[in-house]
């Protein structure tokens, strides 16, 4: 052991700069040829492997260094099986189609745009997809506003903000858990954090989007879409308020901060239960529902897109996506690149916690700019400054919201992301819909102005930062 010990190369400022350029080459050349994020996370997290064996590194202290870290994963990939179990037994059990039923029902030619916002933040909160929201709510409330003579690319950007509000926020959502597992923040404390910024961030999107209605607002309104969807909806379930409570229990255990695998533990169960009350469904059709998700088939492509979704399995991609990047993470720390890169080169700029933040949110933007990746700049931002912030005495919670709060938010903002091909693909939009967006260019500024002076920021105990930040 002493002599495999003596033997373990420490790596230069330079080695540890280039081995971490070498690791985003190898995910970002994924990401290019369309292998997807876990595949390209792979490659990556082979190149983090061959550069700790090239440092000489014993293959025991690798494998010991990662395992740590994917135990730590473990309580997030729980999080994340309650929820697909969950997500399941929403749609079928008819509440996820109760919360669309009666938010189309309040769309008025008025308000078209705030309520754009607000019914893509209600559908992407308790369905946890972005993209899911974006393909029925916000195609319907698109196709409603063009027919106000609203152009498309503007409901497209109200939509945008409401979806991705939800794709940061929700405890459902594969990104916040991710946010969560890559910091070591827990999951509700990560989502409290991110309050302070996304909240204020909201009021003024919501703000803005009035405003900007009463300049678009037009006479003429085609309600065909939404009529459609309403229709389908009441005719395939049993539409009713009283469905929305396993929704409104798991915001009541959120807002009581339960610990998350006993509170959405606890509201999965329930909502097995609960489905078999409200809808004309057998035990074994909800538990097939949880496990491989419920498979809308209405025949109307806007209904079927949102409610085909949930179940174990829906998460796979995620676990892998955890599991690869904390190998790659471990394989990273036993080589000793983090902490050289730490050392060397990061504490030279960084002076203080606003100096943290700020470089935090550079490199989370370079990766997503970089890979047009969202969970990338995530991922990486995690591994590089988590060891960095608890050195600091900065709360992890603070971290995971920089990164939610560049990464995630700004993902449909950059033109060639995966996340903006996909938006202009599906509502039949161009970018032009990026400067409608509010919310994604809103948030950051918050983000920036706590890092700068202190206030919403934590010490690793939880008692607030409430000096000016260096």
């Amino acid at each position: 052991m002493d002599t495999n010990v003596s033997k373990q190369k420490t790596p230069s400022a330079l080695g540890a700069c280039i081995t971490l350029l070498a690791v985003c080459i190898a995910i970002l050349g994924g990401l290019r040829l369309g292998i997807g994020a876990p595949m390209s996370l792979f490659l990556g997290t082979i190149v983090a492997i061959a550069a700790a064996l090239f440092y000489r590194v014993p293959w025991e202290t690798i494998q010991k260094t990662f395992m740590k870290m994917i135990s730590d994963s473990l309580i997030p990939i729980l999080i994340l099986m309650n929820v697909g179990i969950m997500v399941g037994a929403w749609l079928i059990g008819g509440t996820v189609p109760s919360l669309m039923y009666y938010g189309l029902t309040v769309c008025t030619p008025s308000i078209i745009l705030p309520l754009t916002f607000l019914l893509c933040i209600v559908m992407s909160v308790f369905s946890g997809t972005s993209f899911g929201s974006i393909a029925t709510m916000g195609l319907a409330l698109v196709g409603v506003g063009m027919s106000m003579g609203i152009p498309a690319y503007v409901v497209a950007g109200a939509a945008v903000s409401g979806a991705y509000f939800g794709d940061k926020m929700s405890p459902m959502s594969d990104s916040t858990n991710i946010a969560a597992a890559m910091t070591g923040a827990n999951l509700f404390e990560h989502i409290g954090s991110m309050m302070y910024t996304t909240v204020p961030a909201s009021v003024i999107t919501l703000i803005l989007y009035t405003v900007l209605g009463f300049h678009y607002a037009g006479d003429v309104t085609d309600m065909s879409n939404v009529a459609i969807m309403l229709d389908t909806l009441d005719a395939t379930f049993n539409i009713s308020i009283i469905a929305i409570i396993p929704a409104i229990l798991m915001l009541v255990v959120s807002a009581k901060k339960v610990p998350a695998i006993l509170g959405l533990g606890g509201c999965a169960l329930f909502s097995v239960f609960f489905a078999m009350i409200m809808q004309p469904v057998s035990f074994k059709q909800v538990m097939g529902a949880c496990f491989s998700g419920y498979h809308s088939d209405t025949g109307v492509a806007m209904v079927d897109t949102i409610l085909s979704r949930g179940g174990l399995t829906s998460m796979t991609s995620t676990f892998f996506i955890i599991i690869l990047a904390a190998v790659m993470g471990g394989s990273l720390m036993s080589s000793g690149v983090i902490e050289v890169f730490m050392e060397k080169v990061l504490k030279k700029m960084i002076k203080g916690v606003r100096s943290l933040v700020i470089s935090t949110m550079v490199y989370s933007y370079l990766i997503l700019f970089m890979s047009g990746n969202q969970q990338l700049g995530v991922i990486m931002g995690g591994v590089t400054f988590r060891e960095l912030y608890d050195e600091m005495d900065v709360h992890p919670k603070v971290l995971s919201r920089t990164l939610a709060d560049t990464s995630d938010i700004f993902a449909p903002l950059v033109p060639w992301s995966s996340a903006c091909i996909y938006i202009m693909t599906v509502l039949g939009v161009s970018a032009a819909y990026i400067p409608f967006s509010f919310l994604g260019f809103i948030v950051p500024i918050f983000t920036l102005l706590y890092g700068c002076t202190g206030f919403a920021m934590w010490h690793k105990d939880g008692t607030p930062l409430r000096k000016k930040a260096n």
